[in-house]
C-alpha cells in the first residue's frame, strides 16, 4: 500500500510532536508501506527529524495517487487534510497527537497495531458528509475552500453588535436569529463548535444538518436538526454592515448584501476506522461519559 502523510504546518511544534511524526513514518515503512510527504510539510520539520524521515519517504508537491492518506495531529490538522483530499475519494486515517481528537480518533499509542491491521486490510471506512457554502461573492482561486467537514458559521466581527440572521429552509422562512452568530454543522461537526454552543450530538452517519445559534438574544432559540437534503438560505443584517463567514475555521469578511446558502456537498469524505472501534466508544473516551470524576480526587 502507498500512503501520503500530512501533519501540522506550524514550525514551532514540540520535540515530542516531531518524534511522533517520525514514529508514524517509521511504523508505515516497518509494516511494508510506501510513503510520500508533501515537500512544504517536510520543510517545516527540524533538520534532525528531516534526516531521519528522508530515507523513509518520497517528497511530492501535490497529492499523488495513493491508497490512503494519514493525518498526524489533532482535529484541525484532520480538517486541513480533508480539504486537500477533497473529492479524490482517497480514505483518510487520523492519528491523534493533539488534545481531544474526534476526527483524528486513533491514539498515537496504537499506531503500530493500527498500521499492522491496515496492511492486512483489517479496517472499515465511514462515509462522512460535507457541507458546501454558496454565495454570489467571488473568491480568488484556491484562496478559500467552500466545503466544510465540520461547519459553516456566520459570526459577528469583533465587538460589533449582535447580528440579525434571517434563515430559510428550502425557501420556507424559519426564523430571524438575533445572536452573535449561527453555526450550520454536519453530524461530524456535531462534536465540535456546535457542541460548545449547545447543539445536539449526532452519530456521524445520520443524514442531517444542525442549526445552532451563538449566544442568542431569545432564550427560546434552540438547536434544530434538519434533513441533509435541505437547502439553508441565510441573509444577514449587521450594524457594521459586515459579517464573518467561517468554513471549518477559514474566515472571510463579507458585506451584509451577500447572501449565503448551505447545502450538502456532492461528495463525501472516506474516514478510516479500526474494526470494533465505534463512535460511541469515542464519546465515552473523549467526553468521559459515565465516568465518576469524584474518584479522581480520592
Amino acid at each position: 500500500m502507498k500512503f501520503a502523510l500530512f501533519g501540522s504546518m506550524f514550525p514551532d511544534r514540540t520535540a515530542k510532536a516531531e518524534a511522533q511524526i517520525f514514529g508514524v513514518c517509521d511504523a508505515i515503512k516497518r509494516h511494508g508501506g510506501e510513503l510520500c510527504l508533501p515537500e512544504n510539510f517536510f520543510l517545516t520539520l527540524s533538520g534532525h527529524i528531516q534526516q531521519r524521515v528522508a530515507p523513509l519517504c518520497e517528497l511530492v508537491e501535490l497529492l499523488p495517487p495513493v491508497d490512503m492518506v494519514v493525518s498526524v495531529g489533532g482535529d484541525g490538522t484532520f480538517l486541513r487534510t480533508s480539504a486537500t483530499v477533497s473529492d479524490s475519494g482517497i480514505p483518510v486515517l487520523g492519528i491523534n497527537t493533539g488534545r481531544l481528537g474526534f476526527l483524528a480518533a486513533i491514539n498515537y499509542s496504537d499506531v503500530d497495531e493500527t498500521m499492522q491491521e491496515v496492511m492486512k486490510g483489517d479496517f472499515r471506512v465511514e462515509e462522512r458528509s460535507l457541507l458546501k457554502m454558496i454565495t454570489d461573492e467571488t473568491f480568488p482561486p484556491d484562496s478559500f475552500n467552500v466545503h466544510a467537514l465540520n461547519e459553516v458559521a456566520i459570526l459577528k466581527q469583533d465587538t460589533a453588535s449582535m447580528l440579525s440572521i434571517h434563515a430559510y429552509i428550502n425557501n420556507d422562512y424559519l426564523t430571524s436569529y438575533q445572536a452573535d452568530g449561527l453555526v450550520v454543522a454536519t453530524p461530524s461537526g456535531s462534536t465540535a463548535y456546535s457542541l460548545s454552543i449547545g447543539g445536539s450530538i449526532l452519530a456521524p452517519t445520520i443524514p442531517s444538518m444542525i442549526l445552532s445559534a451563538i449566544a442568542p438574544h431569545n432564550l427560546t432559540s434552540r438547536s434544530l436538526i434538519v434533513d441533509d437534503s435541505s437547502l439553508i438560505s441565510l441573509k444577514v443584517e449587521s450594524r457594521s454592515h459586515m459579517f464573518l463567514v467561517s468554513v471549518d475555521g477559514q474566515s472571510r469578511v463579507l458585506d451584509e448584501s451577500v447572501s449565503i446558502q448551505v447545502r450538502k456537498a456532492d461528495y463525501t469524505l472516506r474516514v478510516v476506522k479500526r474494526v470494533g472501534h465505534t463512535f460511541y466508544e469515542t464519546l465515552r473516551d473523549k467526553l468521559l461519559w459515565g465516568a465518576d470524576v469524584r474518584k479522581q480526587h480520592r
